[in-house]
């Protein structure tokens, strides 16, 4: 994770996959018809499992705890999944 640019575009995944996971959150508060809630709910569900790993590291660091630098590149590696799970969520949103 030594270049600036792959760096910058996981943290730009990690901010968007927060935007959706929040207004995700809102929708399924609002989902008031339950194939809308199944949809929303199993988008959730696939945005925090292909993201986890990006969040464990952003939690560590805001934690101040340190990971080691095969975690972090593993995570690392994990954006472009999370960020297909977040254009997916977002489809789901705008459906």
């Amino acid at each position: 994770m030594r270049s600036d640019a792959f760096a910058d575009y996981v943290e730009a995944v990690f901010r968007d996959q927060n935007r959706v996971a929040t207004e995700l959150a809102f929708a399924l508060e609002d989902a008031d018809d339950t194939d809308r809630l199944d949809a929303l709910e199993r988008a959730e569900e696939a945005l925090l499992a292909a993201c986890a790993d990006l969040n464990a590291v952003a939690s560590a660091r805001r934690d101040g705890e340190r990971m080691g630098p095969l975690r972090r590149l593993s995570a690392a590696r994990q954006a472009p999944d999370c960020e297909r799970a977040a254009a997916d969520a977002r489809a789901v949103l705008d459906d």
